[in-house]
């Protein structure tokens, strides 16, 4: 599978690289004969689209760009759309049209800017991404190019700055400088919303309301980032998880003291019956 996919791309126009390639396979792989429903916003001239097509040999392939895009498909299985990745309504009817149920897959190879690739995902993965679904973004680095138009030249820090106020608290943890722009920050941002429970837990004294994460789990990869959305069953388990966290406290003086008298104890009778043993048993006076 990975070979065709390899030589398919070239031969269909797609300007996906085999890395891009090799982690889609990695991913999808086990899809490729299923009814999936595949949506991926910036198609270029389509032959992305013809590949998708020849991939998942059953999957129906939505498209959309900015420009018109015309494709020859004799199978009726490749739809394309024009438009902004903006347009949430043209997103809505896409949906609806292509995807009733929800895609299975949503591949962002669109503008690479962060905020309009920030309204389009959320918009797309919270309306219309089944449950266990994969959305991908693509071409994140544009974040550390000085010349993109959200961009900006990494700069490299030797040293991670602790604020003033956690050196008062006494806390040790330290404040990491992270490169923020664009595409990059907003991949770091998404990762947020991993740990949600624990924003929201009352118990650490979070945010309320409590919520559980939309996202199930997030894989970055040089270039790409696959984020999978939660199933009732995973949001079970992580419900399950923070209600039977124990709760740490610190033990008291008097609990301190109970604790060592209960692990003392079976010493203290070891060598009570030990001093029982060691005593000289008296003759029994005979009738």
């Amino acid at each position: 599978m990975l070979k065709a996919a390899r030589l398919i791309a070239y031969e269909y126009d797609s300007d996906k690289s085999q890395l891009y390639l090799d982690n889609h396979v990695r991913h999808f792989g086990h899809l490729s004969g299923e009814a999936i429903r595949l949506f991926e916003l910036g198609i270029n001239k389509g032959g992305s689209l013809l590949m998708w097509r020849d991939f998942f040999q059953s999957g129906k392939i939505v498209g959309i760009d900015k420009k018109r895009v015309a494709i020859e498909d004799p199978t009726g299985r490749i739809h394309t759309y024009q438009g902004d990745q903006r347009d949430t309504m043209l997103l809505d009817r896409i949906g609806a049209e292509c995807a009733p149920d929800g895609f299975d897959i949503i591949i962002d190879d669109a503008s690479h800017i962060a905020a309009l690739t920030k309204i389009s995902f959320w918009h797309l993965f919270e309306r219309h991404m089944k449950p266990g679904g994969c959305y991908v973004i693509e071409d994140w680095r544009v974040g550390y190019w000085d010349k993109w138009v959200d961009g900006a030249t990494y700069e490299f820090r030797a040293r991670s700055a602790m604020p003033k106020r956690l050196l008062r608290s006494g806390k040790s943890s330290a404040v990491f400088a992270s490169h923020s722009y664009g595409m990059v920050g907003l991949i770091k941002q998404l990762m947020d919303e991993l740990g949600t429970d624990a924003i929201t837990n009352p118990a650490r004294n979070g945010r309320q309301p409590q919520r559980y994460s939309r996202f199930q789990r997030m894989e970055v990869c040089p270039g790409q980032l696959f984020i999978f959305r939660t199933t009732d069953h995973d949001a079970e388990l992580v419900a399950l998880q923070v209600r039977g966290e124990p709760k740490r406290q610190s033990p008291t003086v008097a609990d301190r003291i109970s604790t060592n008298r209960r692990r003392s104890w079976p010493i203290r009778a070891l060598r009570k019956g030990m001093k029982v043993l060691l005593q000289p048993q008296k003759a029994k006076s005979e009738d």
